[in-house]
């Protein structure tokens, strides 16, 4: 889709630029240089800076800075050698540990772009990502091997058993001339839910995610002090953030393992013992810890609406509390809004150097305080999608701008308007995307997924909640009402396509669908689902502690 430039002009998408809330909060954030081109420059400099300072820790391990670097600086050397560079993708596939850390910056210093893999992915999934990038190996650790290998016909190397191959590396840095790359380079690909029933690669070079960490330091500013908890998964934007708040600053980055609490109070009791000070997650799982972590300076939420009742509960002094909004597309977060106890929430203002354009269904400026489709512009926005050139242009758009420089601009089909006090506030999605714990998800994706199904006629999916939970829903018409669904077969064909997360908890056969004038299943008329859809299981385990029961 091409906009108009006679309809659609800078003088009519005015950037509404906004004071940063590094003001706001009054940080003295001492902004990083825009010489760091490369994204691995910024952890390069704390090493300078403060080698002998935790980087990475792990129960009782720590890894200094340097120690970090020069176990990065070998691994760059080493996948180099198996064929990474720039141009070059490498899968990661890994459970939580200090190993994708290294594996991400090894990637980044040898030039390649990391692409990663949740070990929950279904191998179709899986698959899928691997053949559409042309990865030039998957890199993984010895507990993964072979399921990697069963979804992978290439170069599997885990990282633990080539140690000592990665020991014969030099671990000097390696210097431009060594690496080649850029910092129009790509440095990840992050796959998103996608309307065709795959999922779609979203494409960020080192210099939008350098633009983004240093605008975000100026609302979010870590220090050498600070320890940074990394709960996100990797194929989650989220851990982009968790990873670079901590490298860009010195700050020490605290990861998990597979016996590392997930959520609930044991989870907030494991981020004090740490000392965690940095917490980024999204509101769902926040409320399970319901006891507080008295070390946190600074609580990140996004992913979610946030709920006026956590912020209630975990604004405090001394605690820093934000509502972050950004779109995969536009490199992690594009606006934040400080959160205050009783003062209703918004997504806030624009990070520097982000634009904010509001735009109605014929993409001409809404006056304000009226509500629109948001575009994004700035030098933060992603490369596109990968080997998708279509939805690329029909999401990306480039428009005659300011001086006849062109403007490009992303359409996140979110529904916002400006408020009295110049900030955003968010209304939902005007199309079938949406979010559940923080992942997106396009409702269209398991629509179609459902409708392979040889039985299944006709399927929409909408997100409802209950009892303060979101929830998937889906709803069937099948080919013949009278002869039983094999509810189990398709729970399993799901489970083999989508991610946990995308696979709906109800599955409620009707005779027909509501119908809008646009011939589209109206969502809205869609009856509060019954019929849970699980798997089956021959022993029942009855719940024993509180949260079990709840």
């Amino acid at each position: 889709m091409e906009l108009n430039p006679e309809i659609v002009s800078v003088e009519k998408l005015t950037r509404m630029t906004k004071p940063s809330l590094g003001h706001a909060f009054n940080l003295d954030t001492s902004p990083l240089s825009e010489k760091f081109g490369c994204l691995h420059d910024l952890f390069e400099a704390q090493v300078r800076l403060r080698p002998d300072a935790a980087a990475l820790i792990l129960g009782d391990e720590t890894m200094s800075y340097r120690q970090l670097d020069q176990r990065a600086n070998q691994v760059a050397r080493y996948l180099q050698s198996q064929g990474a560079g720039p141009g070059k993708f490498v899968g990661l596939y890994f459970e939580r540990s200090m190993h994708p850390i290294i594996a991400i910056l090894g990637c980044l210093k040898s030039g390649a772009a990391y692409v990663p893999i949740d070990p929950s992915y279904p191998g179709d999934r899986i698959r899928h990502i691997m053949l559409e990038s042309e990865a030039v190996m998957m890199v993984t650790e010895s507990a993964l091997a072979s399921r990697a290998a069963e979804h992978f016909d290439g170069l599997v190397a885990a990282i633990d058993s080539e140690a000592a191959e990665i020991d014969l590396q030099s671990p000097k840095k390696l210097t431009r001339l060594e690496s080649g790359v850029k910092s129009s380079d790509l440095a990840y690909v992050i796959y998103t839910s996608g309307t065709t029933g795959r999922p779609k690669g979203v494409m960020a070079e080192h210099g939008h995610v350098c633009k983004f960490v240093l605008a975000f330091n100026e609302v979010c500013g870590t220090t050498p002090q600070d320890r940074v908890y990394q709960g996100f998964s990797l194929s989650f934007d989220g851990s982009v953030e968790e990873i670079w708040m901590a490298f860009s600053n010195g700050s020490a980055l605290v990861v998990g393992d597979k016996q590392t609490p997930r959520f609930g109070n044991e989870l907030g009791q494991y981020m004090a013992q740490k000392g965690v000070t940095y917490f980024s997650t999204v509101p769902t799982l926040l409320s399970t810890i319901t006891d507080g972590v008295s070390t946190l300076k600074w609580l990140v939420v996004s992913g979610e609406i946030c709920p006026m009742e956590i912020v209630n509960r975990w604004a405090r002094p001394g605690l820093c509390m934000l509502n972050v909004y950004g779109p995969t597309e536009a490199t992690v977060n594009t606006t934040a809004f400080e959160c205050v106890a009783g003062k209703p929430i918004t997504i806030g203002r624009p990070l520097k150097g982000y634009g904010i354009h509001i735009v109605d269904a014929n993409l001409r400026p809404v006056p304000k305080g009226e509500k629109g489709e948001l575009f994004v512009s700035g030098e933060t926005l992603a490369r596109g999608y990968l080997k998708q050139p279509e939805l690329t242009s029909e999401k990306f758009m480039t428009i005659a701008g300011e001086n006849g420089k062109a403007l490009r601009l992303y359409r996140t089909g979110d529904l916002v308007r400006w408020n009295d006090a110049g900030e955003l506030e968010f209304f939902g999605r005007i199309d079938s995307q949406v979010k559940i714990r923080g992942y997106r998800v396009e409702l269209a994706e398991i629509e179609s997924v459902l409708l392979e199904h040889e039985r299944i006629r006709s399927a929409s999916v909408k997100l409802f909640e209950r009892d303060g939970l979101q929830e998937l829903a889906a709803y069937i018409m099948i080919d013949s009402p009278a002869n039983p669904l094999d509810r189990a077969d398709v729970l399993s064909r799901l489970a083999t396509r989508v991610p946990p997360y995308m696979i709906p908890g109800y599955l409620d056969v009707v005779a027909e669908l509501p119908m809008l004038t646009s011939g589209k299943v109206d969502r809205n008329r869609l009856p509060a689902p019954v019929a849970p859809l699980v798997a089956i299981a021959t022993n029942i385990v009855e719940p024993e502690t509180a949260l079990e029961h709840l």
